[in-house]
């Protein structure tokens, strides 16, 4: 990201800070103490993420699958 803006205060009140790497960034969930950015103890960003759910129709289509595997294993075995 390239940003033209000056380090330090804002007029807003937020404080621009120059950085080497953006490891350990993590929205809301960091500090800068001493000038260092610290992760807030105990985040787990990937903990974090959403996990997807399938849809209604994605549930209805495996119920279909699995239906007709079981009734291919129940014909197979006849």
């Amino acid at each position: 990201m390239n940003d033209s803006r000056s380090v330090g205060p804002t007029d807003d009140g937020q404080q621009i800070i120059e950085i080497d790497s953006t490891d350990g960034l993590y929205e809301n969930h960091a500090s800068i103490i001493d000038g260092q950015v610290v992760p807030d103890a105990g985040y787990d960003p990937d903990a974090d993420r959403p996990t997807p759910e399938p849809s209604p129709e994605q549930q209805m289509i495996a119920a279909l699958t699995l239906e007709v595997a079981q009734l291919k294993a129940a014909k197979s075995s006849d």
